[in-house]
């Protein structure tokens, strides 16, 4: 999971003058990404999301330090505050955490779309956390997203699937991790969040891993299995798809970097959401599922929230948005 990129105070024109450049890494990341998610979902029957987790970003750590020590940010390390950092990377290790145990259960797009939801929610906690006022343009995005929400889940329907909540609390999760990057601010880079934040997903995965192994916890439900697991050594077959897991989001990880390297985030941003695109296309290839209707209604809705947050961040001058965007690819 890549970190929000910092670019150098260096080189602020290169990084404004290409931004076609910056939007062709950007759709790279997003190809590369959906093929993280088909993978965890294929794994999750027999693999718990904590060992998973632990050897993707075992996989990742070393790719993501040669990539870094590349970029020239990786030495000195610039952590800013390290209770920003732990707090940042235990939000982001939640956030993923049910996200992927969204996967178990209910489609790729479906979780992704719930999961777009998080720039309403990095609105709603820099209102406590930040100090923001929100105006009526953003209060409208809100309630338009979670209307948005509240049509794909479909709560009190006998269609809801309780895994849609995880997706759900996995964009409120990662909307803090966003808000304690916030108060980072430049006190630190993207390449010193991204290592602190894969060694923190080792230490919190291997600790859960200890802790199930010890607790004789069982479920039938995919998502809640999907966790209660013990670690298991993987076959041969299973290695690769987890090398990959790591090799992707390494890759991934690059790309984004790249992409918030050479153009503003208000730029390259709301290409995030051809994510969903791949996101249908591999559910459909690899699962036989194609989103409901009211799937796409919500989607529509949430991206349209979405998008006019970020426009309207855009056109109050924030200086954040500009630079760091308020997109749901940052770590991953």
């Amino acid at each position: 999971m890549s970190a929000i990129p910092e670019p150098k105070s260096a080189e602020p024109a290169a990084s404004l003058e290409r931004p076609l450049a910056g939007i062709l890494y950007l759709l790279g990341a997003t190809t590369i990404f959906p093929i993280q998610d088909v993978i965890i979902k294929m794994l999750s029957g027999d693999y718990a999301v904590h060992q998973v987790v632990f050897l993707r970003s075992a996989f990742a750590l070393p790719i993501v330090l040669i990539i870094s020590r590349f970029e020239g940010q990786l030495w000195p390390l610039k952590i800013g505050s390290w209770r920003l950092q732990l707090l940042r990377g235990l939000a982001a290790f939640a956030s993923y955490m049910v996200y992927y145990m969204a996967l178990a259960t209910i489609g790729l797009a479906e979780t992704a779309a719930i999961t777009f939801t998080t720039p309403i929610f990095v609105t709603l906690l820099a209102v406590v956390f930040l100090g923001e006022r929100i105006g009526l343009f953003r209060w409208l995005a809100v309630i338009i997203g979670l209307i948005g929400v509240a049509v794909i889940v479909q709560p009190g329907r006998g269609v809801f699937e309780p895994a849609a909540v995880l997706a759900l609390l996995a964009a409120i999760t990662y909307a803090a991790s966003i808000i304690a990057t916030r108060k980072l601010g430049h006190r630190t880079n993207g390449s010193t969040m991204t290592v602190v934040t894969l060694l923190i997903y080792l230490a919190a995965g291997s600790s859960l891993g200890v802790v199930f192994s010890l607790v004789d916890m069982q479920s039938p439900h995919p998502s809640f299995a999907f966790l209660f697991r013990e670690w298991k050594w993987p076959d041969p077959r299973d290695w690769m798809l987890l090398l990959a897991i790591g090799v992707t989001s390494a890759l991934g990880f690059f790309a984004l970097s790249q992409a918030y390297r050479l153009a503003e985030a208000s730029v390259v941003t709301p290409f995030e959401y051809t994510y969903m695109l791949w996101a249908v296309l591999w559910g459909w290839v690899f699962f036989g599922a194609l989103p409901a209707f009211t799937t796409w209604i919500g989607l529509s809705m949430i991206v349209g929230a979405g998008l006019l947050i970020v426009f309207r961040e855009v056109a109050r001058g924030r200086r954040i948005v500009r630079r760091r965007g308020l997109g749901v690819l940052r770590q991953r």
